[in-house]
């Protein structure tokens, strides 16, 4: 008796050969599907290839299974979960298969994380007769889950069946459209079969089976929901009489900016959705550049109550607005699915005592498809610090750094557009955008040779309480995840309480060095030195720092206008109520409209569920004597967005050049909108909490920095930038010789400040504005920079590289030019120099 317990415990604790057998080719499989996902396929393997491999594993598999009896279905010691590893394996192939034959579009990442714990329960139940009782309900509970979603493949391939049983005659490839199919039947068996040993099994398969049920009907009530939002707004819109701002501006603020909302506008975008047949196919081509993405409830949902009712051109306009997806929007004229950033340099020059820096990224893009001949085209958008400019652009063209020249928007797009869109050839361009960005193309991106390409962006330093704080420029594009980057911080001269971030090291004095994986996002800080009035002089001109000029002013608004939407909180709306509410105050609910103690509640209920606000300026009356206090979500359409829009002719027509609009803004951070406000010096903006707002109004004060004449503001860096003539007295030098970024960042502000309320206007491009960004070299609302592949092709487009500019910033170069006196005192040491050594001669 005891020789058979431990004869029978010996067999218990035996691990089955064949199920081990399976698990090392499930996992060999898996490895050879995730090459490509990890860009680590050999150039010469095609997606075909690794297909055929994953064919050819769950195929032999399944003869090891038929050679051992364990196909037998017509046996009564038949057991269905020996079919689990072959049928995980037929899985694997499957979407290897879709990746040649994309039935399906890749599958969003919950999709992907459930059909990995599928796999994990299928192969982990072959091994049940050696697990405890409670992993095997756990693992019945995850099967009828898995049997759910084999279940809507199997609904979703019905229309393919008869096509994949013809294709079977092709070795069998065909068949692979029933895999889901035999999957569920055979998830269905198990299940019978250990309700049959313990009718508990049954529970723990039936719970799992209703998890995801449960799950979709609540999706199901949301999508309902927002769908029928979507159709009221669209009537209320045709209702109301001002129809100042676009419909899809009206429906985007209303909607609550949450992930059935983005699902819900991303219908037939990104997600697929089922066509008039259900084929899976409906997919239409849009420039909206994000990985497109299968998401059954999506699916579902959009078949069983349809999709909203708005234009491809609307709905990418309300992601723009209410999910920061500008970068996705760019028109394309390429793809770039196989694109990703490989490699990262990093080298910033900072010159503390005049406030700024200068960077530069040098990226490396590398084509990922399996094949040797793909074009593709880079897009990246870089996000700057407030008040940067680009300030240069080279491109590697055969191995050689080829630098940009600066032209108009114009003729840089059409040199772009052409050159890429009908003849195939290198060229960049960097163009300015609203909102503190750049994008940057880059063509062509092919399999054979990462391109590489550098930017170069001159920016103010942020003062903080006595400190100066660099942000590192971060960029929207090709994925750089894993990528080495190498960063390197040069200084002009010793700092002190020098904070870098983790990872770097001094290499050598005033040098220090990171090597490791990109980072997105880090910033450095170091003690603020005395600022220097040192100056740059450049064609009769000196361009040099002096304190910011902030004035306070006695002010006391006669109106106050407060925009609301959901970035207040309740409180706030009430504190700032009862700081304002003996004056007229207005809000804009469609019109302008007074707020009182009457409306106040069903006001603020309305309005502080607005995902975003453009407050129109337009309808400020008396502005020099009014106060508008905003405060923002983040989000919002930029103004170019609204241009062709009654709102932006209203803007244009009744805002006047050089007027402001006084502004407190609760918080820093502002939305494009009124970024761009600001830049174009049409808001002075106060900014602080609720309290410092009550003081203000208490005090009857507003902190002015509006510079007047030849002065632009740095308000980050607390000073100004002036412009004197080279000729006229100046203030006593401090300090190392100043580079030439001092005249760049003046141009960039000069020039933002010049065209103002103009920037509504068609016709605000002026000659005097191309001028200003030709000699700075600088990327701005009028300007780009462009490299072309050759000098013919700039005679073409008629790009002149003019030679009386700075030319492109460089990190090697100071960019220092000596001052007039400063020229005298080098003529004066060369006279003296010559005079030595030619005395002996002139004795004689």
């Amino acid at each position: 008796m005891k020789l058979e317990i431990i004869q029978k415990k010996a067999h218990v604790a035996k691990w089955p050969a064949d199920q081990l057998t399976g698990t090392g080719f499930v996992l060999l499989s898996l490895l050879l599907y995730l090459l490509p996902e990890w860009n680590m396929l050999p150039k010469n393997v095609e997606l075909f290839g690794i297909f055929m491999f994953n064919y050819c594993l769950a195929s032999g598999f399944l003869v090891i299974l038929i050679v051992r009896g364990h196909c037998k279905f017509t046996s009564p010691g038949f057991k269905p979960e020996h079919l689990f590893q072959f049928l995980v394996l037929a899985l694997i192939s499957c979407f290897s298969l879709n990746r040649e034959i994309p039935i399906f579009q890749d599958s969003v990442q919950w999709l992907d994380l459930y059909l990995i714990t599928l796999g994990v329960a299928m192969v982990g139940y072959t091994f049940r007769e050696n697990l405890p009782v409670t992993a095997r309900h756990l693992l019945l509970f995850w099967l009828g889950a898995g049997s759910m979603l084999m279940l809507y493949y199997s609904l979703y391939l019905l229309p393919f069946y008869l096509i994949g049983v013809i294709g079977a005659f092709f070795i069998g490839i065909g068949l692979h459209v029933l895999v889901p199919l035999q999957v569920l039947v055979c998830l269905v068996l198990v299940a019978l079969k250990a309700y049959r040993e313990d009718g508990r099994y049954l529970y723990s398969f039936g719970g799992g089976a209703l998890l995801p049920l449960l799950f979709l009907v609540h999706f199901l009530g949301q999508w309902q929901e927002r769908n029928d939002l979507v159709s009221q707004l669209q009537h209320e819109y045709i209702i109301e009489d001002n129809t100042e701002l676009p419909r899809w501006v009206s429906i985007s603020q209303q909607l609550p900016p949450d992930y059935i909302t983005e699902r819900l506008i991303k219908s037939n975008l990104v997600y697929q959705v089922p066509s008039d047949h259900f084929s899976g196919w409906d997919l239409p081509s849009t420039n909206f550049d994000e990985l497109k993405r299968h998401d059954p409830f999506v699916m579902i949902a959009s078949l069983l109550f349809g999709k909203p009712a708005l234009q491809a051109d609307e709905r990418v306009k309300i992601l723009e607005s209410l999910y920061d997806a500008r970068h996705q929007a760019q028109q394309r004229l390429w793809s770039g699915l196989h694109l990703h950033t490989s490699q990262v340099l990093t080298q910033v020059r900072l010159y503390p005592q005049f406030r700024l820096s200068y960077t530069e990224k040098v990226l490396n893009i590398r084509n990922s498809h399996p094949g040797n001949w793909n074009q593709q085209e880079a897009i990246y958008t870089f996000h700057l610090p407030e008040g940067s400019v680009v300030t240069s652009l080279s491109l590697w063209v055969n191995g050689t750094e080829e630098k940009a020249a600066l032209t108009t928007q114009s003729k840089a797009d059409s040199a772009y557009t052409t050159i890429v869109g009908h003849e195939k050839r290198d060229p960049s361009v960097v163009h300015w955008q609203e909102g503190n960005t750049v994008s940057v193309r880059i063509f062509p991106c092919t399999p054979t040779e990462d391109r590489q390409f550098k930017i170069g962006i001159t920016s103010p330093l942020q003062s903080e309480n006595g400190k100066l704080v660099y942000e590192n420029i971060y960029f929207s594009g090709p994925s750089a995840a894993g990528a080495p980057e190498t960063a390197l911080v040069y200084l002009q001269a010793p700092a002190t309480a020098l904070d870098l971030p983790a990872g770097f090291k001094e290499q050598k004095p005033l040098e220090h060095r990171y090597h490791g994986s990109y980072r997105h996002s880090w910033q450095l800080t170091l003690a603020a030195p005395a600022f220097s009035t040192a100056a740059f002089t450049w064609n009769g001109y000196r361009y040099h720092l002096a304190p910011q000029r902030v004035t306070t002013e006695n002010f006391e608004p006669d109106r106050i206008y407060l925009d609301l939407n959901a970035a207040w909180t309740p409180a706030e709306a009430t504190a700032v109520w009862e700081a304002v509410k003996h004056k007229k105050v207005y809000v804009h609910d469609g019109e302008m409209v007074r707020l009182t103690p009457q409306n106040l509640d069903p006001t603020l209920d309305r309005l502080l569920h607005r995902s975003y606000s453009l407050f129109p300026l337009h309808l400020i009356r008396k502005p020099e004597q009014a106060l508008l206090i905003s405060k923002s979500t983040g989000s919002s359409p930029n103004l170019k967005d609204l241009k062709g829009s009654r709102f932006s002719e209203l803007l244009a027509e009744n805002l006047s050049q050089g007027t402001f609009i006084r502004t407190f803004h609760l918080g820093q951070h502002l939305s494009p909108y009124l970024k761009t406000l600001k830049e174009l010096q049409l808001l002075q903006l106060n900014t602080g909490t609720t309290e410092a707002l009550q003081e203000q109004l208490r005090r009857k004060i507003f902190s002015i920095t509006a510079p007047a004449g030849e002065v632009v503001t740095m308000g980050a860096a607390g000073v100004n930038i002036i412009k004197t003539a080279a000729t006229t007295l100046a203030p006593a030098a401090t300090g190392a010789a100043a580079p030439d970024h001092l005249l760049r960042l003046f141009s960039y502000n000069h020039l933002l400040q010049q065209i103002g309320a103009n920037y509504f206007r068609k016709d605000y491009i002026e000659e005097q504005h191309l001028e200003e960004a030709r000699m700075a070299n600088i990327v701005s609302p009028v300007s780009s920079l462009v490299v072309l592949e050759t000098q013919a092709d700039y005679d073409r487009f008629g790009i002149e590289k003019s030679k009386d500019t700075l030319g492109n910033a460089s990190i090697k170069s100071s960019g220092a030019v000596p001052e007039p006196e400063e020229w005298v005192l080098i003529v004066l040491f060369v006279l003296l120099v010559a005079s030595l050594t030619l005395k002996p001669y002139l004795v004689r």
